[in-house]
C-alpha cells in the first residue's frame, strides 16, 4: 500500500528544479564563452571544452524527467482502458427525440421536388419564324 511519504515530488516542483539546473549549466557556458577572449594557454582549451560540451549535458539533465525506479507496473502502464471509453452508446427508442438535434442540425429525409415541371422535348410548338 502506498504511503504519503512514498509519493514523488509534484510535477511543477520537479520541472522548476530541472529548469534551475539547466539555467545554471547555461550560465556556466556563458561564462566560458566570455572567458574565451580573456584566458590563454591550456586554460583556453578547458574553456572551449566547457563551452562545447556543457549544452549536451544541460539538455540531458533537463530532459531527465521523473525518477521511475520506484514505480510499480500498474503506475507506469495502463492495464485497461477507462470504463467510459469501452461502454456502448445508449440506443434511442423509435420516436424518441435525439438530444443532440436542434433546428440547425436536424436532418430531414425525403425527396426534392422542382417547383416547375420539366419541359417536354416532344412539344409540337413550332419555332417562331422570322
Amino acid at each position: 500500500m502506498p504511503r504519503i511519504t512514498d509519493a514523488r515530488t509534484a510535477h511543477t516542483d520537479e520541472m522548476r528544479a530541472r529548469m534551475i539546473k539547466y539555467s545554471v549549466s547555461m550560465g556556466i557556458r556563458l561564462v566560458c564563452l566570455f572567458l574565451l577572449f580573456v584566458v590563454h594557454g591550456w586554460m583556453l582549451w578547458v574553456v572551449i571544452a566547457g563551452a562545447v560540451v556543457l549544452p549536451y549535458f544541460a539538455v540531458i539533465i533537463a530532459n531527465g524527467g521523473s525518477d521511475t525506479r520506484n514505480m510499480t507496473a500498474s503506475e507506469s502502464m495502463i492495464d485497461a482502458l477507462p470504463s467510459p471509453a469501452i461502454e456502448a452508446p445508449r440506443v434511442r427508442q423509435p420516436g424518441e427525440p435525439d438530444p443532440n438535434d436542434s433546428p440547425e442540425t436536424a436532418v430531414l429525409h425525403g425527396e426534392l421536388a422542382d417547383d416547375e415541371p420539366p419541359a417536354d422535348p416532344h412539344d409540337d410548338k413550332a419555332p417562331p419564324s422570322a
